[in-house]
């Protein structure tokens, strides 16, 4: 099986194995059970992203593969993470009302007529937040771990060629 046909429990036993880490030292160092991380290594549950990144970083694993892999995020951000990997066009993600401005409405109708008026369509609207509240559900640091990812793909589609 080459590594690109590779399930997401195969891809991580692999890096466990190659890390000379047993499953108990990875549930340790995770604080994810035991019983969980074999089953997923198994195939027989798909984590969620806040459990895909503290793998990840457990491993030093690829987090966007990892990510598709589980397919545990919105199909649109998937899309769009593999529409980077293709394309060096500027992302609709970067259109913003300012840099660095804080939103004061929650998550709402303010935050979903900007991006519908940035050009975006509902379902995309729609996929978008309903990512943003599966970030605010993350722990902070699986949070920062998926925001640097994202940051990371904008910084690609700034390099030339």
């Amino acid at each position: 099986m080459t590594t690109d046909q590779l399930t997401l429990g195969e891809y991580i036993r692999r890096l466990r194995r190659q890390a000379n880490q047993s499953l108990l030292s990875l549930a340790e160092e995770t604080k994810i059970s035991y019983s969980h991380l074999s089953r997923i290594e198994n195939d027989s549950t798909v984590p969620n992203a806040d459990t895909v990144v503290k793998i990840a970083t457990a491993l030093d694993g690829d987090l966007k593969r990892m990510l598709e892999l589980a397919d545990c995020l919105p199909r649109a951000i998937l899309e769009r993470i593999r529409a980077r990997e293709q394309t060096a066009e500027p992302s609709s993600l970067r259109r913003t009302a300012g840099h660095g401005r804080h939103d004061p409405e929650p998550l709402g109708s303010g935050l979903s007529d900007l991006a519908l008026a940035a050009g975006l369509a509902q379902e995309e609207v729609d996929d978008i937040m309903a990512a943003m509240k599966q970030l605010i559900r993350m722990r902070p640091h699986a949070r920062r771990a998926v925001v640097e990812m994202i940051r990371s793909l904008e910084e690609d589609d700034d390099q030339p060629g």
